[in-house]
């Protein structure tokens, strides 16, 4: 294995027989992600979705000037996202394409990965066993499916990440001569600069991404033993400078976004599951993470036996940023947890399929090894699958069918109108929608529990009862009350002056017929 990791792109050869072997495992595993991306492509939107649906509908204007005042995140999915469905339509698969594609870019970057670090043979079993995880993952697969900025943020980051892995290596196994020939550590650098460079353009958080990066790069170049300094300070330096380069056009937005989310209350609570929460996406059931943080430190002491600055990379990368946005989230402002550490599945994964390959040397033990961790990821996705998700297109048609002219659809929060903004168009007889107390977004400085959508107070209650003075029959659907609607004002002002027909509750969302 040693050996494998030394091989020069100069005395790398391999069999065009072999080779070929190669890309058709590469096509077959990019097949079998594809096949368990696909099943739900078809869904209902969920309320993040129609958000991202409603932003891409902003004009380009609008996206880069206006959204980022009260939206927490950068404008440049939602970009992607406007041209991808001016090609394709707005329908929930074409919505979820550019994720999708994202995804599979993913587990086609992590199969041939072996390659372009140029690891020899079992580099690439290596690689071809962590796509296939990959493809297998069901939190890769969750994210792959919903129109947000996630698998993106992954297939970038794991650019990144291969980056300074590339970089690390050439630096670490350079010839005499290759060392005085800094043009070698460009390809590395590149891939580095540029995926940081996207990865700060696609969450506000992935400045932990980054600052993780360049902490595990500056720790693994100062355990490289000799070699040249100047070169081992410009690869630290020069794709930093590329990466703010790229991201630089949006550094002063970014520092208006924090400065106001900071000061706006947040709903959740940080609790003794976030500490795992981030692990549970990569593994999803208790067995599963056993078992992968089993190989997965493993694969850490294998790899730090073999090449510690690698090792000390890897381990940085991943723990790094879990650990400060845990104590961001702890100290100072919640955060989701889980969803934000998407990106580590590719690295994490990497490290499972090393464990495998180098620490089990019988054919039959590291075949049962693969057997089990394979088939406990693919547990965990045909758990997934038969989650309940939220289905506003079911809601909304079922209101649609059941309704009568002259019939009102309130809802408890202005959340409420991005669902149906998206779906209502397209259904027939569906009533006039008044939200409360705005459509989003509300931009109003006071009462907010997220930005851009204030909690219902009881200056709305006018409103209320003067759409209840001319619609007899009405629909109240409530998201979250507790969030939204804590005091129940707007359920109240209803059932002062309507009796209960009949309500359906699903995925947190109650619909209410009154009359």
């Amino acid at each position: 294995m040693s050996s494998a990791l030394q091989t020069d792109s100069g005395t790398d050869m391999r069999s065009p027989r072999g080779s070929h072997r190669f890309w058709l495992a590469v096509a077959l595993v990019a097949l079998l992600g594809l096949a368990l991306r696909i099943p739900s492509l078809t869904r209902s939107v969920w309320l993040d979705e129609a958000y991202s649906a409603w932003f891409a509908s902003r004009s380009l204007h609008d996206l880069w000037t206006v959204v980022p005042t009260y939206e927490g995140h950068p404008p440049l999915y939602y970009t992607l996202l406007k041209g991808w469905t001016a090609l394709f339509g707005t329908s929930e698969v074409a919505l979820r394409g550019p994720t999708v594609l994202a995804s599979l870019l993913t587990i086609v970057l992590v199969a041939v990965s072996g390659r372009v670090l140029k690891a020899g043979p079992t580099g690439d079993k290596v690689a071809l066993l962590a796509a296939f995880f990959l493809a297998l993952n069901f939190g890769n697969i969750r994210y792959a499916q919903q129109a947000r900025p996630y698998a993106l943020e992954t297939l970038t980051a794991s650019f990144a990440v291969l980056g300074a892995l590339l970089v690390v290596r050439l630096l670490l196994f350079q010839s005499d001569r290759q060392r005085s020939d800094f043009r070698a550590l460009l390809p590395g650098i590149v891939m580095l600069s540029v995926g940081t460079g996207a990865t700060l353009w696609l969450h506000n958080t992935a400045l932990f991404i980054a600052f993780g990066i360049w902490v595990g790069l500056g720790l693994s170049l100062l355990l490289l033993p000799g070699g040249n300094r100047w070169h081992k300070l410009l690869a630290v330096i020069l794709p930093g400078l590329g990466a703010l380069l790229i991201w630089s056009p949006y550094i002063p937005t970014y520092v208006r976004q924090v400065t106001g989310f900071s000061g706006t209350p947040f709903w959740i609570v940080f609790t003794a599951h976030d500490l795992l929460s981030a692990w549970y996406l990569i593994a999803g059931t208790i067995p599963s993470l056993i078992l992968i943080a089993f190989f997965g430190v493993a694969g850490v002491v294998l790899l730090w036996r073999l090449a510690p600055p690698l090792a000390v990379l890897l381990v940085t990368v991943l723990l790094l940023p879990w650990a400060s946005v845990l104590l961001v989230s702890y100290l100072a402002k919640p955060i989701f947890i889980d969803r934000l550490f998407a990106w580590m599945a590719p690295s994490v994964l990497a490290l499972v399929a090393f464990g495998i390959v180098a620490g089990l040397t019988q054919p039959l033990l590291r075949l049962a090894a693969i057997v089990l961790v394979g088939s406990l990821c693919a547990f965990s996705t045909g758990a997934y699958y038969t989650w309940s998700t939220e289905d506003w297109r079911g809601i909304i048609r079922q209101i649609a069918e059941q309704s009568e002219p002259g019939d009102l659809i309130i809802g408890n929060s202005s959340e409420v109108y991005l669902p149906f903004a998206y779906y209502g168009p397209g259904v027939p007889n569906l009533p006039d929608l008044l939200v409360v107390p705005g459509p989003f977004p509300v931009i109003d400085p006071t009462h907010r529990r997220f930005t851009a959508t204030p909690v219902v107070s009881s200056e709305d209650r006018p409103a209320v009862q003067r759409a209840l003075a001319v619609h007899s029959r009405v629909w109240l659907v409530e998201l979250r009350s507790d969030l939204f609607d804590p005091e129940g004002i707007v359920a109240k002002q209803i059932a002062g002056s309507r009796k209960l027909q009949h309500s359906f509750e699903q995925v947190g969302i109650r619909v209410t017929l009154f009359q």
